[in-house]
């Protein structure tokens, strides 16, 4: 069952021509990229995986590319996937890469009604649950629909979509005056003075110019036990070496993230889980969702390391209501209610100019780096002006300040095999909207 929302001057009726639709070359790269990693999983030995040495790959054991895998391969219901299970996912990956896009650039939807259709038709095509796309301006959502089993309160993993709503609870402690961005790191772990860790700030540590490691490199933050005290997680994750000299190189998705996270639980004398509850949860009014972690924490659960850059979980519903909160600078209808020099602050480059060192696949094209979130176009005072925070299992929320649109693409697939048909369906649908002038409806 979906649920279809036109709203606009005559409902469904387009009253104007959307923008041309094209495949830029991030989406093009992200197919690319979505085709090695398949042809590294297909190399990579059965055992290398198997961790616990069972003969089997339980859920966690999972790696990036297949964490979406779960339990759609896993034929027999046994709770876990067996090497021949295994194989015949990556069969259907192969056979799914092989047919391309489910949408064609060149011929986008026109109207709301093909939008609509073109979400069935991408669900159809990668063989997928579900998928919901929301775009809206202001705290107005014009456009809301869903493909496949989805609705408005399917609750799935967001992966480094996490990033930009956790990195916001920060910057909001920053705003208050519990945090400095550029004090030194040794102010609040003195046993790093004097060392090029010491003198991190926390613009670096949320922005991955610290030399830190890259997600490319290891997901150590995530590794660790989200029930561990999230100070221990920091001492472990600082034990890590810097591979580069700090803010000479971004390195996308490394540990640092957690340990700015846990610097504003010391700061603030609140667990990571209470201090985005009350700065960003619920004045954005996001009632069913939480931070855990990305692998075991579906229900909500008061962990005390929860992971900022990976552990949200939510719905289409709640975080289109983040995306109203920051869209309209913190504002809730007429109540502030979050604050706007925090927005300010969230929304600026901190990447400037640096070299990418690693990036992922589907970031390509020219994009910077902000505070927990990407800048898809910088201004010549660093502001960032468009910005995304798109996830490992392929979920896509944005802000285009441009053009005074937001919008959320949100499923759980694997980024590179979904970008190009969410280039063309964000392009389409900020086209449609663009024409018909429509009006929306609050929320």
């Amino acid at each position: 069952m979906r649920l279809q929302v036109f709203m606009g001057i005559a409902g469904a009726l387009l009253m104007g021509a959307p923008v041309a639709a094209q495949t830029p070359p991030a989406a093009q790269g992200a197919r690319e990229g979505a085709m090695r990693e398949l042809a590294v999983m297909r190399a990579l030995p059965f055992e290398r995986l198997d961790a616990n040495r069972d003969g089997r790959l339980q859920e966690t054991e999972l790696p990036i590319t297949l964490g979406s895998a779960y339990p759609r391969a896993d034929k027999d219901k046994s709770g876990d996937i067996s090497p021949d299970e295994l194989r015949a996912e990556l069969d259907r990956l192969e056979a799914r890469l092989a047919r391309g896009p489910a949408l064609d650039p060149k011929n986008p939807p026109k109207d709301w009604k093909a939008l609509d259709r073109a979400l069935d038709q991408f669900v159809a095509h990668h063989e997928l649950d579900g998928v919901a796309l929301l775009i809206g301006r202001g705290d107005r959502v014009l456009f809301e629909g869903y493909g496949g089993s989805y609705g408005p309160s399917t609750r799935i993993n967001m992966a480094s979509a996490s990033k930009w709503p956790g990195g916001a609870a920060i910057a909001a402690a920053v705003v208050a005056g519990k945090l400095d961005m550029n004090a030194k790191l040794s102010t609040w772990k003195p046993g790093f003075a004097g060392t090029p860790k010491g003198d991190l700030t926390l613009a670096r540590l949320m922005s991955f110019t610290a030399g830190a490691t890259s997600v490319n490199e290891g997901t150590q933050d995530i590794a660790l036990d989200p029930r561990m005290n999230i100070s221990e997680a920091a001492d472990r994750l600082l034990a890590l070496p810097l591979v580069t000299t700090p803010n000479t190189q971004f390195a996308y998705g490394g540990w640092t993230q957690q340990v700015g996270a846990a610097w504003a639980v010391a700061a603030t004398g609140e667990p990571f889980v209470a201090l985005w509850n009350r700065t960003v949860r619920d004045p954005a009014g996001m009632t069913d969702s939480h931070f855990g972690h990305p692998r075991s924490s579906r229900d909500a659960l008061d962990l005390p390391n929860s992971n900022l850059q990976a552990g949200l979980w939510t719905t289409p519903r709640d975080f289109s209501r983040f995306l109203m909160m920051m869209a309209t600078g913190g504002k809730v209808g007429s109540k502030q209610v979050y604050p706007a020099e925090a927005i300010k602050l969230i929304e600026r480059d901190y990447a400037h100019g640096l070299p990418h060192r690693w990036q992922g696949a589907g970031a390509e094209g020219g994009r910077s780096y902000g505070f927990a979130l990407w800048c898809e176009k910088v201004a010549p005072d660093l502001s960032c002006p468009v910005i995304s925070s798109g996830g490992a299992w392929g979920a896509m929320p944005w802000i285009d300040r441009e053009k005074d649109l937001w919008g959320l693409f949100f499923v759980f697939d694997r980024g590179p095999r979904v970008r190009p048909d969410l280039a063309v369906l964000r392009s389409a649908g900020e086209g449609i909207v663009i024409g018909e002038k429509s009006v929306g409806t609050s929320r």
